[in-house]
C-alpha cells in the first residue's frame, strides 16, 4: 500500500492509500484505495522524503547521496584468527581516509564517505528504481581501497567478493528531522537518518514522549524539523548534504563553518563587511560576522585558523571585546528573529503566552514562552508599540521555530482572547547593537532632534525603554538594550537603508575609534555579565527557574506551563564560573564540571574574559553547589583546570555601565 494523500479534519487524519502491484517490473496503482484514519501520522519515509514533502505541502531537507561500500572475499589471516577462538574485531574506522572496516562473514567490507559524491532523487525516488543500485564510481574511492591495505595487509591478496553504490539519506547538518512538522497538527517527522539503526530507539522513545506528553525529557531543539525555514531550497539542501556526507570523516574543530551553499542570505551590509575584513558564520542561512580579521587575509584564513586551542582569530576578537568594554563598537545583529503581534487579543495572548510582566507602551521586557511542561520554550524581547501592538525579537537561529509555535499557539487561544494577526517582519529589519561608553557620543553626532545634547539621555530614552528616533535621513526603532552590558541600544532599521546607516555610524564612529565587532566576542561580553543565552543555558530541558531568572517570571500571574514549572521545583541551577585555564585555550561549552572526583554538572558556554583576562564559562549544577565561592575543576583538553562559581554578572554587577546618563 503506498500513501497517496493526507486530509486533517480539525480532529484526525484521514490517510488516503493505494495498492500497488507489480508489472513488467515496475510498481503500479491497482485501483484499490482504502482511508486509514489516526490521531497521530508518523512519517518515516527514508530515502523518499521528497515524495512524502510534496504531498504533505512542506519542504524537508532530506535527499539521497551516493553511498560506496565494497565486500571481500575471505581473508585467510582473519578466518585462521577467529578458528582459534579469538573474537570479532571492532570496526575500525579511519579518519584520514575517510572510511571504515569492518568483519564480514571471513572478510571485510570497506565503507567510504569519499568526497564528491553527487545527491540523488531531489524531486523524489522514482517509482522504477526500487531497491536498485546507481553505476559503481570505483575511481572515487581508489585511495580508500589503498589505505585499507595499509591498515589491514592481510586482505591484500582477498579479491572483491561484491560492491554496491545505493542512497543513503543525509540532512544539510547531519542530524535527523525529528519533531512536530511545521504548520500542521499530530504529523510527525522522522527523517533524514544517516545512521538509522544507531537513532532508532532513541528517536522511537523520545517520538513517543513527544506525541504523549508533549514534550521529550530531553531538549530536542538540535533535531526540530523547523531548524531550517521556508528560505531553504532544493538546490541548498543538495549541497549541503553532499558536503555533510563528505564531512562525516573530517575532523571538526569547535569553531568550525562549513563552506557549501554560502553566501546565501545576505544583509545589504555584507559586501562592506567582507571589505573590512569580516570572517562570516552561519546562522539559519544568514551570513553573520564572527570576527573582523586582517584585511589582506587570504580566503581561506578562517578555515586554517581553526584549532581546539586559541586560533588565530582569538586575538582579534579580544580587540573587539576590549572595544567595547572601553570605548565603543558596532556589531550586526540582522539575523535575529522578529515578529509583530497585534490585535484586539494581543495583549491578553501574550500575557497567558509568556512568564514575565507585559511592558508598558514604549517600554521593553525580556521574557519566555514556556512548554507545557514547564520549560523554556522560546526567549523574547518584547517592545511595546501600543496598547494591542507588540514587536518581539527572538534567537536569529530559530525563526521558523519560533514562527510554528506562536502560529499554533495563536490559533488555540484566539477563540479565547480575541483576533490576533502575526506577521515575521524579519527580513524587514536590519539591526546594529551600538556598545560601549562612547556609544552615546557616536548617536549624538547623527541624530536628527530639536536637542541632540539631551535626546540620548537617561530622562528623554531611559534603559529598558523604545524610541523611534531618525539618525540622518534613516527612520529607526531604537531600543536601549546592549547584550554585551554596556551602555547602548539596538537600532532597528528598514533593511533597504541599511547601507546608508553603516556608513553614516561609521563615520561618525571614526573619531570615537569605534570598531566593527563580531558574535564571539559579543559571546565573550555577555558571559561577563552572565547573560543566558537561548540553545545554550537555556532550553526545553529546564524551567526559567533553574536557569535562575527568577526576575523575569511574575508569579503573580496565570501563564501557560506556571503549573508544571512550579511542580518541577529546581532541579539544578545555573551559573557562572570563573576559570584558571591554560594559557592558549578557552572552553566553549559542553565541558565536564567537578566537585572532587564527582563529576556534577557541565558548562552550557564558554570563552574568554577581557575584563578578568582569564576563561569564563556558564554552566548547571545542583542547587546546593551552584552558590559563589564554590570551588569546581572544569575538563579541558583531558586535563581538569580550577574555577570557581561567581556572583552573577561578576563584570558591573550593579548595572551602572549599561545606566550611565550623558
Amino acid at each position: 500500500w503506498q500513501a497517496d494523500g493526507f486530509h486533517w479534519t480539525g480532529s484526525h487524519w484521514e490517510v488516503t492509500c493505494t495498492k500497488m502491484i507489480e508489472k513488467g517490473g515496475n510498481l503500479v496503482p491497482s485501483g484499490e484505495q482504502i482511508v486509514i484514519t489516526a490521531e497521530h501520522v508518523v512519517t518515516a519515509s527514508g530515502n523518499h522524503a521528497q515524495r512524502t514533502a510534496k504531498m504533505l505541502g512542506i519542504k524537508i531537507p532530506a535527499i539521497p547521496v551516493e553511498h560506496q561500500f565494497v565486500v571481500l572475499e575471505q581473508d585467510p589471516a582473519l578466518v585462521a584468527y577467529r578458528a582459534e577462538g579469538n573474537p570479532e574485531h571492532p570496526v575500525i574506522r579511519d579518519a584520514d581516509a575517510q572510511s571504515y572496516v569492518r568483519e564480514e562473514r571471513g572478510g571485510w567490507i570497506l565503507g567510504v564517505y569519499e568526497k564528491e559524491a553527487p545527491a540523488r532523487f531531489e524531486h523524489g525516488v522514482p517509482d522504477s528504481f526500487r531497491a536498485d543500485l546507481f553505476p559503481l564510481a570505483l575511481e572515487r574511492i581508489e585511495e580508500q581501497y589503498m589505505a585499507m591495505i595499509h591498515r589491514v595487509p592481510s586482505c591484500e591478496e582477498s579479491g572483491l567478493k561484491d560492491d554496491f553504490n545505493g542512497p543513503i539519506c543525509y540532512t544539510p547538518d547531519g542530524n535527523p528531522l525529528v519533531g512536530p512538522a511545521p504548520g500542521l497538527r499530530n504529523m510527525w517527522l522522522a527523517e533524514g537518518f544517516s545512521f538509522g539503526i544507531t537513532a532508532a530507539g532513541g528517536t522511537g522513545y523520545y517520538m513517543a514522549q513527544m506525541m504523549v506528553d508533549g514534550e521529550a525529557e530531553i531538549d530536542m531543539a538540535s533535531l526540530d524539523p523547523k531548524r531550517y525555514g521556508n528560505w531553504m531550497t532544493t538546490e541548498f539542501a543538495m549541497r549541503k548534504n553532499e558536503e555533510c556526507y563528505d564531512h562525516v570523516y573530517v575532523l571538526h574543530h569547535p569553531d568550525e563553518e562549513r563552506p557549501a551553499a554560502r553566501p546565501l542570505r545576505t544583509a545589504p551590509v555584507y559586501d562592506r563587511q567582507k571589505a573590512r575584513g569580516a570572517q562570516f558564520g552561519w546562522v539559519n542561512g544568514w551570513e553573520r560576522p564572527n570576527y573582523f580579521g586582517p584585511l589582506d587575509a587570504p580566503e581561506d584564513f578562517d578555515e586554517k585558523s581553526r584549532s581546539f586551542r586559541r586560533g588565530a582569530w582569538w586575538k582579534y576578537a579580544v580587540e573587539e571585546a576590549r572595544a567595547i568594554r572601553e570605548g565603543v563598537g558596532l556589531v550586526d545583529a540582522t539575523a535575529f528573529t522578529k515578529h509583530i503581534v497585534k490585535g484586539p487579543g494581543a495583549t491578553a495572548f501574550l500575557d497567558w503566552f509568556t512568564c514575565n510582566k507585559l511592558p508598558r507602551v514604549g517600554r521593553i521586557n525580556l521574557t519566555y514562552a514556556l512548554t507545557a511542561h514547564g520549560t523554556t520554550r522560546t526567549e523574547y524581547t518584547i517592545v511595546r508599540l501600543s496598547e494591542q501592538e507588540y514587536y518581539l525579537v527572538s534567537a536569529g537561529a530559530w525563526s521558523a521555530y519560533d514562527q510554528d509555535y506562536l502560529k499554533k499557539a495563536i490559533e488555540d487561544k484566539e477563540a479565547e482572547f480575541g483576533r490576533i494577526e502575526l506577521q515575521d517582519v524579519t527580513t524587514q529589519w536590519g539591526v546594529f547593537a551600538l556598545a560601549g561608553p562612547k556609544a552615546r557620543d557616536v548617536l549624538r553626532d547623527v541624530i536628527n532632534d530639536p536637542d541632540p545634547a539631551t535626546a540620548l539621555s537617561n530622562k528623554r530614552f531611559p534603559w529598558l525603554s523604545a524610541r523611534q528616533i531618525e539618525l540622518g535621513m534613516c527612520p529607526v526603532n531604537a531600543i536601549r538594550v546592549a547584550y554585551t552590558g554596556e551602555l547602548g541600544w539596538e537600532l532597528h532599521h528598514p533593511m533597504e537603508m541599511q547601507n546608508y546607516l553603516f556608513d553614516l555610524l561609521e563615520k561618525a564612529g571614526a573619531k570615537h575609534d569605534m570598531k566593527l565587532v563580531g558574535a564571539r566576542a559579543q559571546n565573550w561580553l555577555r558571559q561577563e555579565k552572565s547573560y543566558r543565552a537561548f540553545g545554550t543555558e537555556l532550553g526545553r530541558d529546564a524551567t526559567p527557574l533553574e536557569a535562575d531568572l527568577p526576575r523575569f517570571v511574575d508569579l503573580s500571574k496565570e501563564f501557560h506551563g506556571k503549573a508544571a514549572m512550579e511542580a518541577l521545583g529546581v532541579r539544578v541551577k545555573c551559573c557562572t564560573v570563573l576559570i584558571d585555564g591554560p594559557e592558549d585555550a578557552d572552553p566553549w561549552g559542553r565541558e565536564a564540571l567537578y566537585h572532587g572526583e564527582t563529576r556534577v554538572g557541565r558548562l552550557t558556554s564558554g570563552g574568554y574574559s577581557v575584563h578578568f583576562e582569564k576563561s569564563i564559562g556558564m554552566g548547571y549544577l545542583p542547587p546546593e553547589l551552584a552558590v559563589p565561592g564554590t570551588k569546581l575543576q572544569v575538563k579541558m583538553l583531558n586535563s581538569l583546570w580550577d574555577c570557581e562559581v561567581v556572583e552573577d554578572s561578576p563584570y558591573d554587577p550593579s548595572n551602572a555601565a549599561i545606566r550611565m546618563d550623558g
